[in-house]
């Protein structure tokens, strides 16, 4: 597909109406797109909360107060609104958009899976590090540390439902929306284009600065790899693995002490195993870090980090950007977003 195929600005044949029509047609299809997301988004918050008010009109007191004090309850309300109710409705509406045209390209092989987790955990360490020090310094203005939300569902939610949630669900639907919808239907603007505005809407997502940083630099790996083989399973793939190490295998690492008490209530073996247990995967996760940011460097140095510069319909960065942010879908979906981001920190 050749950037002139469909070119945007230089047809001698279109007039200056003709040009800032096709402008709008842009902003409208980056409109509906984003639409979705806030339709997505205001969904499942909505329907989350519906499902909690009806709870308080028909339980007793002492029976919703027992539901609104389980978190494993909330979690499982907040996953059947999000992935089984609201998750149809963005299908719906972005059903029948223009799309780019690709064919699957390249498999990845589980060496290079591997490469692609140690470098997902550098971009997720260095969003982390960003958040949490834009959130420190947040807490200091505000005299109160904002709570990272994740660690508590981790910490207070049954293994088999994080497994369901965190391992399963989520990584499907997201991929599906942010990679395989988002990507396969903005690629139209390049796969550069495609890629950010794809991390970005999937950091904003998340609804909080513990999260934001890391999420856009991870969805920016995951919009990479789909790019790269046109196959959602990968990044699926990929998505679970990672959220299985940060809530499954971390909560683990936390647990050890309950495990060990089963067999000894010796304090000093216990706190020894759990240190010993915390330190291991602490190095683990720096190993991680270190290998994915040899394995970033080595390629970036060889070359092998390749976007797709194809376009089908070309438009200058100035003006895609225009396109992408000025318009009715892209300003609600950013006011929820950083709504929620507000209302987190306090």
């Amino acid at each position: 597909m050749d950037r002139n195929q469909n070119f945007f600005y230089d047809s001698v044949y279109e007039t200056p109406e003709q040009r800032e029509e096709k402008k709008r047609k842009q902003r409208r299809f980056f409109s509906r797109m984003f639409l979705a997301l806030f339709i997505y988004l205001l969904c499942f918050n909505l329907i989350g909360t519906l499902i909690i008010v009806a709870a308080q009109i028909f339980l007793s007191v002492d029976a919703y107060e027992a539901l609104a004090n389980n978190t494993a309850a909330m979690v499982l309300i907040s996953s059947v609104s999000q992935y089984l109710l609201a998750f149809p409705i963005f299908l719906l509406i972005t059903r029948g958009m223009d799309k780019a045209e690709h064919k699957e390209q390249k498999k990845i092989t589980f060496g290079e899976g591997v490469i692609l987790f140690a470098v997902a955990e550098l971009l997720m360490f260095i969003g982390n590090l960003i958040g949490t020090i834009l959130n420190t310094t947040i807490g200091v203005f505000l005299n109160k540390m904002p709570e990272n939300g994740v660690e508590e569902i981790v910490e207070n939610t049954p293994v088999w439902l994080i497994f369901i949630v965190m391992v399963v669900l989520a990584p499907i639907v997201e991929e599906i929306i942010f990679r395989k919808v988002m990507i396969d239907r903005l690629s139209i603007y390049g796969d550069r284009a495609a890629i950010i505005f794809s991390a970005v809407a999937f950091g904003f997502m998340h609804g909080n600065l513990y999260q934001f940083f890391y999420a856009a630099l991870l969805g920016a790996l995951l919009g990479y790899v789909y790019t790269s083989t046109r196959n959602v399973k990968y990044t699926i793939a990929l998505h679970a693995v990672i959220n299985f190490f940060g809530s499954i295998v971390v909560l683990g690492v936390t647990k050890v002490g309950d495990f060990v008490r089963l067999f000894t209530e010796n304090t000093d073996i216990i706190a020894l195993v759990e240190d010993i247990m915390t330190s291991a995967y602490s190095t683990f996760q720096m190993g991680l870090v270190v290998a994915g940011a040899i394995a970033l460097i080595y390629r970036h140095r060889r070359r092998e980090i390749q976007v797709s510069a194809d376009t089908e319909i070309y438009i200058p960065t100035p003006d895609l950007i225009k396109c992408g942010v000025l318009n009715v879908g892209s300003i609600l979906f950013i006011l929820i977003s950083v709504a929620f981001m507000i209302l987190n920190l306090f």
